[in-house]
């Protein structure tokens, strides 16, 4: 766990440097990031042979569907980058209901693919990947808000 502690605090760091950059740098982390996380699931997944295939379709489909919703985080914190200093109680407000509904899609997101995991190879696993697709994710929002300034903190 702490390799990918290690390797995902790296990853995090770059990239907060570079949401205000190019898209080309955008594409180059994710591509990064996802072969990461492969590697980690193919690690600490532990699968018999029979579950490989299931279970990397299952994994290839919920990474698809979930780039959607990493796309709107990023432009979410270049929007919060841009506004930090000078938000409104309206800009708070904007960033938060966004956030909150983000945070709600997600959950929904990785409920449908509980359901779907759990159907191809049974809850023990489907709650596994749950487990650590939910390690990765807290260590990522971590990462994130810790460089991140709060609202107001560098206000008058």
């Amino acid at each position: 766990m702490k390799k990918i502690t290690t390797i995902l605090s790296f990853i995090l760091f770059s990239s907060i440097s570079f949401l205000a950059q190019a898209q080309t740098h955008d594409e180059m982390f994710n591509t990064v990031f996802k072969q990461e996380k492969r590697a980690y699931f193919s690690d600490n997944m532990h699968l018999k042979a029979d579950e490989f295939d299931k279970f990397w379709n299952v994994y290839g489909s919920f990474e698809t569907d979930r780039t959607t919703l990493g796309a709107e985080r990023i432009d979410l914190l270049k929007m919060y980058v841009e506004k930090y200093q000078t938000m409104t109680n309206t800009d708070a407000d904007i960033f938060m209901k966004k956030w909150l509904a983000l945070d709600k899609k997600e959950d929904a997101l990785r409920g449908k693919y509980y359901a779907k995991m759990k159907k191809e190879l049974g809850s023990k696993t489907a709650a596994h990947f749950l487990q650590l697709d939910d390690y990765i994710q807290t260590a990522i929002k971590f990462e994130i808000l810790d460089e991140l300034p709060f609202i107001g903190e560098f206000s008058n």
